[in-house]
This record gives structure tokens, C-alpha cells and sequence, in this order.
């Protein structure tokens, strides 16, 4: 089982492997800011899943609506999980599944027999400035606060300037209440609606069919709080609950959106209805031994419909398949993945994405080793083809990984990087180089950047240059963190003359 967990999470160990593993997705660069940031939120305060509500777990984001009646029922039936082993035996979980949750969650201990448990008060602060230089200086900041009431209520306030936007605003703010009876949640202010399988509502960042197999079927949270830089609706929400059934209702100020739902979960079948103003919808999931069948149809003006289905032969492997129609358009996604291997094809009238992913990974003494090969095409009104290796040993605490990125589209592209850092309990640190060439913005390569939690960097890279950067962060005690990031780019081999970029980030986040 440990060499399991090794593989499954082979390429990005601990925050970046798991929420891979969460979201489907296949590599870090097929994410957004907001979904990261909901991750970060999550690591900063983890949700306790012997305490947390079905409607709180829902809205987290982390489980599906059928995970969380399972394991409410199942704390009802045999009391509190005392570890993650037992939680990877429970019903619509796995060993992964429960390893994957172990950096957003605990398994708290409730109060003595017959009480409630303690309403634990949290209040998290993060303020952060940066400054870049390109051409002169430019100075940006922002600040998150969160309180939190255990897993009964909270409240979310932030707000930023970017180099761009340089006025303040007000920023986001939300406050939710979340109850153990009939009233799932009540939220004010600045919420997301994730509905269904998002034909009729899907606020903000959802991986697309062809990110990986797990990214197949989407599994709604509802309306839910949020106290992301980039909101979604601002406005009111509810949601009741009746045994199996639940009924929302919201309303957004912002675009004067009525909106609501009612859905049933059973063991094996679910049903959802969803209404956000003329657009209608319905969903369903079909348990079947070994997998699920899911769908939606949905009407907002034209037909739209979304059918698949995703099989697991046996522990460690799934297949997919997913067929939808959009404004007028057929897809259709095809994938299989396994314990080192995941393979996709995907294909519309407007274009055509596949790839490939061989991730194997082993321990030769005190070293762990992790290679891995991704090929990948895609054609949208010109071929463009992919093969990216990277390799990565460890021995603990250090780390060194390596990353080469080969394109032909327009014409040849290549990037080359290494990476090392050393990690301890109270202090990280990363030093990366780059150097690319990369003459066509159509040939750009993305690459996943690390930065201070809650900033999502993913540059693209074009041009012919180097850059430089390191992050690194200080955690003197529980209550107090420091981290910063600071790189440099140069383009001294550009056929035409392209600024050099400077740039020092500095956060700081008090936890009480």
C-alpha cells in the first residue's frame, strides 16, 4: 500500500500531488488561481471531517454530495474516524482518495458523550506586497482575512491591487452559516453556483474533458461562499435539506439571477434539478458495480447535453468516456489512466487534443526516484506537438527535479529547467533556473512557477532568454509564517529587444 501511495502521488509529493489527484487534473499548468486558492484555504484551516455537516462538506469542494451522506451516515452508524485507513474504507471512498484529502483535513475528537462539539474560534490574517520592475517599478498588495467558527460558520474578507489595477476596492466578502438539521447553509455576500454537471451554472474554474479521466464528471458544490481575489455572484443563498432530499434557492444581485435547485442522493442514484433564470436542467448519477453513469440535459436557449461514464476495473486503474453537445457542437473524450499511466483522446469539429503520461516511481535505498514522459498533441487550425520529460530524486530533506519541454507548432520551441530545494518542518526553500527559445507566441509553454500561498503563477514563456527565481518560507511558530518569492527574467538572445522583468514578493500570515 505505501509503494501505492508513492506512485499514485510520484510527481508532486503533498499539496501539488494531491490536489492533482483531487481535481482530476493531469499537471498543475491545467488548473486556475481560484482553485488553487480554495486548496491553500483548505491547508491553512483543514476541515474536520468528524465534525463538518453534509452541507459544509459538499461546499468544501473536496467530496461529492454521495461522499458526504456516506460518511455522515456512516459516523452515525459507527462513530468517529479515528484514522485515514478507516476513512479509505469507507462506502464512495478509496486509500488514495484518503490520502489525497490528508493535507486539507483532520479527524478531530469531539467533546465528551452527549455534548456538541467545542465551536473552535479561528482568525487568519495575510497581508502581501510585491513590486516589479520592467521598465520601471510597479508596486501591487492585498490582504486575506478568514474567521472561522469550527465548522459552523465563517467569514471571508480580501481584497488586492495588481500591477495593472492599482486602485483599491472593497474586494470579497462572504459570510456563511452552516447547520446540522434542516438548514444545510446560509451564505451572504460573495458566493459560487456549481450546479449539476455545470450546463446550467458553473461559476469560475472547471478543468476541461481533456485536463485528464478524472475530470470527466464534475461534481457540484452548490452555492457556496468564497473569499477568492476574483469572486463569482454577489447576493444570498440557502439551502435546506430533508434526509435525502435538499432544495437551494440564491439570488444575485450582481446580474439579477434567481436561481435554485433540488436534488435527492441515494446509495446508488442521484437526481438533480436546476433552475438560474430561463436556463433549466437536470442531472443524474447511476452507480453500477465498478463505476457510474452521469449525465445532464439542460436547456438556455438551445439544446445542451453532457452523458459519460467511468469504470474502475480494479484498484488503481479507470476508463472514461464522455459525450456532450454544446451551442450547437458535438465533443467526444475518450481515457484511460493506472497506476503509473494516463492516456487521453479528445475530439470536436473544431479541433483535436491527446496525450499521453508514463509516471513511474521507485525508492533505490534512501533515495525516491521519479521519472516521468508526457507526450501530447493538439490541432486547432495548426498541429502543434509536445513531448516533456521530467525526472526527480530525493533524499529527504533535499530535492532536485528537472524538466525539458520540446514543441513543434509554428515552428521549433524548447525549455529547459532545474530545480532544488530543501525542506524542513519550519522552513522551505527553492532555487530554479531556467532557459528557453521560443520564437512563436503559438508555440508559448506554460510552466507552473512556485510563489507565496494564494498567488497562482503559471507564466508562458516565449522568447529566447533565461530566468532565474527562488521561493522560500519561514514558519517560526504555529501562529506566524513568512515566505517570499523573488526572479528575474532576461531575454539577451531576442531578435528584437524585449525588457528584462524583476520582481520581489513578501507575505506574511498571522493564524490565531
Amino acid at each position: 500500500m505505501k509503494l501505492m501511495m508513492l506512485v499514485l502521488l510520484a510527481l508532486c509529493p503533498g499539496f501539488e500531488g494531491a490536489v492533482l489527484f483531487l481535481t482530476g487534473a493531469s499537471c498543475i499548468e491545467d488548473l486556475d488561481e481560484s482553485t488553487l486558492e480554495r486548496f491553500r484555504a483548505l491547508e491553512q484551516r483543514p476541515l474536520d471531517l468528524n465534525a463538518a455537516g453534509s452541507r459544509r462538506l459538499v461546499a468544501s469542494g473536496l467530496v461529492s454530495a454521495f461522499q458526504a451522506a456516506s460518511l455522515i451516515e456512516y459516523r452515525l452508524e459507527s462513530g468517529e474516524i479515528l484514522s485515514y485507513t478507516e476513512l479509505g474504507l469507507v462506502d464512495g471512498f478509496t486509500p488514495a482518495y484518503a490520502e489525497a484529502l490528508r493535507p486539507f483535513t483532520v479527524l478531530g475528537v469531539s467533546s465528551p458523550p452527549g455534548q456538541r462539539p467545542l465551536r473552535a474560534v479561528h482568525n487568519d490574517l495575510m497581508l502581501r506586497g510585491s513590486a516589479r520592475e520592467s521598465e520601471g517599478w510597479t508596486p501591487a498588495g492585498g490582504f486575506r482575512y478568514r474567521f472561522s467558527a469550527g465548522e459552523w460558520a465563517e467569514v471571508n474578507w480580501s481584497s488586492r491591487t495588481t500591477y495593472s489595477e492599482t486602485a483599491p476596492r472593497l474586494g470579497t466578502v462572504s459570510a456563511a452559516v452552516y447547520g446540522r438539521k434542516y438548514l444545510g447553509k446560509l451564505v451572504l455576500g460573495h458566493f459560487n453556483a456549481r450546479l449539476g454537471q455545470g450546463l446550467v451554472l458553473w461559476d469560475g474554474f472547471s478543468a476541461t474533458p481533456w485536463s485528464g479521466v478524472g475530470t470527466f464528471r464534475r461534481s457540484g458544490t452548490g452555492f457556496s461562499p468564497t473569499g477568492s481575489f476574483s469572486p463569482g455572484r454577489c447576493g444570498a443563498a440557502a439551502d435546506f435539506g430533508l434526509g435525502a432530499w435538499s432544495a437551494s434557492i440564491a439570488y444575485s444581485f450582481t446580474d439579477k439571477l434567481p436561481m435554485g435547485a433540488l436534488g435527492y442522493v441515494g446509495k446508488r442514484f442521484s437526481l438533480g434539478l436546476s433552475v438560474a433564470g430561463r436556463s433549466v436542467g437536470a442531472d443524474f448519477k447511476l452507480g453500477y458495480p465498478g463505476g457510474v453513469v452521469f449525465g445532464e440535459a439542460a436547456w438556455k436557449g438551445e439544446p445542451a447535453a453532457v452523458l459519460g461514464t467511468l469504470w474502475i476495473p480494479s484498484y488503481g486503474y479507470k476508463a472514461g468516456a464522455l459525450l456532450r453537445y454544446l451551442s450547437g457542437t458535438p465533443d467526444i473524450a475518450l481515457g484511460a489512466s493506472g497506476k503509473t499511466f494516463e492516456a487521453l483522446v479528445y475530439g470536436s469539429p473544431a479541433q483535436f487534443r491527446s496525450f499521453a503520461r508514463f509516471a513511474p516511481s521507485w525508492q533505490a535505498g534512501p533515495f525516491r526516484i521519479a521519472p516521468s514522459l508526457r507526450l501530447a498533441a493538439r490541432h486547432k487550425d495548426f498541429w502543434r506537438l509536445e513531448g516533456r520529460g521530467e525526472a526527480e530524486v530525493s533524499l529527504e530533506p533535499f530535492v532536485l527535479r528537472s524538466r525539458l519541454d520540446v514543441v513543434h507548432g509554428r515552428g521549433p520551441a524548447w525549455l529547459f529547467n532545474v530545480e532544488g530545494g530543501a525542506v524542513g518542518e519550519k522552513a522551505k526553500a527553492w532555487l530554479r533556473w531556467t532557459l528557453f527559445c521560443i520564437d512563436q507566441w503559438d508555440d508559448r509553454i506554460y510552466v507552473y512557477e512556485r510563489d507565496v500561498p494564494g498567488s497562482f503563477n503559471v507564466p508562458a514563456y516565449y522568447g529566447r532568454g533565461w530566468a532565474l527565481s527562488f521561493a522560500g518560507s519561514w514558519k517560526p511558530s504555529r501562529r506566524h509564517r513568512l515566505d517570499c518569492r523573488v526572479s528575474y527574467v532576461e531575454y539577451p538572445w531576442n531578435t528584437t529587444y524585449k525588457a528584462s522583468k524583476f520582481e520581489v514578493k513578501l507575505q506574511y500570515q498571522l493564524s490565531l
